[in-house]
């Protein structure tokens, strides 16, 4: 497959994805789709409906996640949005960062791992950003990209001087998105053309 970033109008991302969702896969599968918040709000719109109607499912169910909602919606699920909910009002930002992170990894992984599960797209961020989690939690799906699993990975942001900036648009957010994500020679990052 040739490297490089491809410059792709929503549509043909979308081809491109449903065609990579459905190769084998057995080294490591993480597709990047990049491109400013007016851009890539609408195309994670198509995505997703593209994923619920199990476009995407050639060898495997392929499931959606937005973070900002998954996480605290796992947090309820394990019990501990109450107590999340309570560290992050009193400003004990570390311990609510330590639960955040351990929410992230397991709402991942038990996400990924069933047999059955081709693999994950995942959005919106923010949450992880916010408490400086990003750079580092986000760097797991690179090791549950794993024997058959593919990620995929949706970034508000953009290329500059060969790296990816996630929240590219705000000065004061601005972050490196981690370049252990970041495969330019596979052929698997996009940026949205559209």
């Amino acid at each position: 497959m040739s490297g490089g970033v491809q410059k792709l109008g929503g549509s043909a991302v979308l081809t491109r994805l449903s065609q990579l969702f459905g190769l084998p896969a057995s080294d490591r599968h993480v597709y990047l789709v990049y491109g400013p918040y007016a851009r890539l709000r609408p195309f994670q719109v198509k995505l997703r409906q593209q994923v619920e109607a199990g476009n995407l499912n050639s060898i495997g169910r392929v499931d959606y996640l937005s973070l900002n909602r998954a996480l605290p919606e796992h947090l309820r699920e394990m019990g501990l949005l109450e107590e999340a909910e309570r560290l992050a009002d009193q400003r004990r930002d570390t311990e609510f960062c330590r639960q955040l992170s351990a929410a992230f990894r397991d709402l991942i992984t038990r996400r990924v791992e069933p047999e059955g599960v081709a693999g994950l797209i995942l959005s919106d961020f923010e949450l992880l950003y916010a408490y400086g989690l990003g750079g580092n939690d986000i760097t797991l799906a690179r090791q549950v990209a794993i024997n058959g699993k593919r990620v995929c990975v949706l970034v508000p942001g953009g290329m500059r001087d060969g790296r990816l900036w996630i929240f590219d648009e705000d000065d004061e957010s601005r972050e490196q998105f981690p370049e252990a994500l970041v495969f330019t020679n596979s052929g698997w990052v996009f940026e949205l053309a559209d």
